[in-house]
């Protein structure tokens, strides 16, 4: 019985753990990441909704919503030799997109704190 549950927990560790080699999702801070945005080896990756995209962004991202990310993940193939910065409103969905573009090959990092922490410059689309 007990050896039951232990395959059932190594199952989901296994399944549902974070991809990165680590364990854990890397992670860039604000002031880290506004030393790079200029740099042309970075794309910073918007995966909040269309709307909070709008309203104010990290200048010249690219916006693809966590919950159409996978199936978009295709559009991203150009920046394979890049370094993505993942970002969203407080660095929960970012996290969960930064790991799933590890998954899919890509170097990503997780912007802690999202845009609530970003003190960088910031354009307004609508």
């Amino acid at each position: 019985m007990k050896f039951k549950y232990v395959s059932i927990l190594s199952y989901l560790f296994l399944s549902f753990g974070c991809s990165h080699p680590t364990g854990k999702i890397p992670l860039i801070s604000s002031i880290e990441a506004e030393k790079v945005l200029a740099n042309g080896g970075y794309l910073f990756l918007d995966v909040r909704t269309e709307q909070e995209h709008e309203s104010g962004c990290i200048p010249n991202t690219p916006n693809i919503p966590i919950e159409s990310l996978e199936a978009r993940i295709n559009e991203l193939n150009q920046y394979k030799q890049k370094k993505i910065i993942v970002y969203c409103r407080s660095g929960n969905r970012s996290g969960r997109g930064t790991d799933l573009l590890i998954r899919h090959g890509f170097d990503a990092v997780n912007l802690t704190g999202g845009m609530n922490q970003w003190a960088g410059p910031v354009a307004i689309k609508k």
